[in-house]
């Protein structure tokens, strides 16, 4: 590889990021210094749950030969060469000839797109997550040098283009943590061990009211089937794909909190008096300020204040539908982006 490409696949590795969001404009700049014979170019994503392909980028490409390339291509022989194709494949590749075909009679050609080379984006070898399309006013403007920088770049764009993944999750989250889309359907989230509450109805119904408040993450503690987890709901609207993810992880409990604490945490969290407390959990108000004076102890804290600002912090809360542990009172004042 030149120097050229090798400067244009490390621009492409900057603008790739590690965050949600990809500056396209500059992949597509060093995709021009690399290929400058390209004339068109367009990213898109597979997701899983829709069952289509989405445009996440693009440039030069008409509506209709966007639409094409994304959504009706993929369904023909000349997209599953494609995904069998263990490299980019240049346009006149194809056993099948692909200038024979509707697509590229009916739309590439009138459009004086007279070469092409393509990639399945598959992070893991196998599993195609996008597809890579370029193209150029000429026949024979692509050779094996591009062939051979797609490839290069490819892997990057695959672990990028993912809609399942979600790049926030490594870089906050440890390997300890189990994570799934919950909202818009339970869905695996790449690279992590499912999450065993992705399927619960209650937590799903708890994620589409916390997705109604507008903040990017909370913490709580939820039932599981061997004991409590830490569970965080993760807001992702940035990205590829939009919905909620539950991060979750089995509660060490270090504290030594019982129950009734939690529940006494929950009710500081969302602002209650003791009163209130006690006429929630059926309980006299003494035996309320009894539990309130052991979470201090337990939690090393002077005032019911900072109590409730740790066990919101940590996420010593069991949130409900409604009531007065409605995840809209436990996060009232919550920062509404990551921690």
């Amino acid at each position: 590889m030149d120097s050229t490409r090798v400067a244009s696949a490390l621009r492409i590795g900057a603008a790739l990021g590690s965050a949600a969001d990809v500056e396209w404009a500059e992949v597509f700049a060093a995709l021009r210094m690399a290929v400058p014979e390209m004339c068109a170019v367009q990213v898109t994503a597979w997701d899983p749950v829709a069952r289509r392909f989405l445009v996440l980028a693009e440039d030069g490409y008409q509506r209709a030969i966007s639409r094409e390339l994304a959504h009706e291509l993929p369904r023909t022989r000349w997209g599953g060469q494609l995904f069998d194709s263990p490299v980019p494949l240049l346009m006149d590749d194809m056993p099948h000839n692909f200038r024979d075909s509707p697509h590229y009679q009916e739309q590439l050609r009138p459009a004086g797109l007279e070469d092409g080379l393509s990639a399945a984006l598959k992070p893991d070898g196998r599993r195609v997550a996008g597809v890579l399309h370029l193209n150029a006013p000429v026949r024979s403007a692509f050779g094996e040098q591009a062939r051979e920088f797609v490839a290069a770049v490819g892997q990057a764009l695959a672990r990028r283009v993912d809609p399942l993944r979600h790049p926030a999750l490594d870089a906050w989250f440890g390997p300890e943590w189990t994570a799934s889309w919950v909202l818009p359907a339970p869905a695996p989230v790449t690279g992590r061990t499912p999450s065993p509450i992705a399927h619960d109805p209650g937590l799903r119904a708890l994620a589409g009211r916390f997705a109604a408040l507008g903040i990017r993450t909370v913490p709580f503690l939820w039932p599981g089937a061997d004991g409590w987890l830490r569970v965080r709901l993760l807001r992702a609207g940035d990205g590829p794909r939009g919905g909620v993810i539950a991060a979750c992880t089995p509660f060490d409990n270090a504290p030594g909190l019982t129950a009734r604490e939690l529940d006494v945490a929950t009710g500081l969290v969302a602002g209650l008096s003791n009163q209130a407390m006690a006429e929630a959990l059926v309980v006299s108000r003494r035996t309320v300020e009894t539990y309130v004076e052991r979470l201090l102890t337990k939690l090393d804290c002077r005032s019911r204040g900072e109590a409730a600002g740790l066990a919101s912090r940590a996420g010593y809360v069991r949130p409900s539908l409604d009531g007065p542990a409605d995840l809209a009172r436990l996060t009232r004042g919550a920062d509404r982006s990551w921690v």
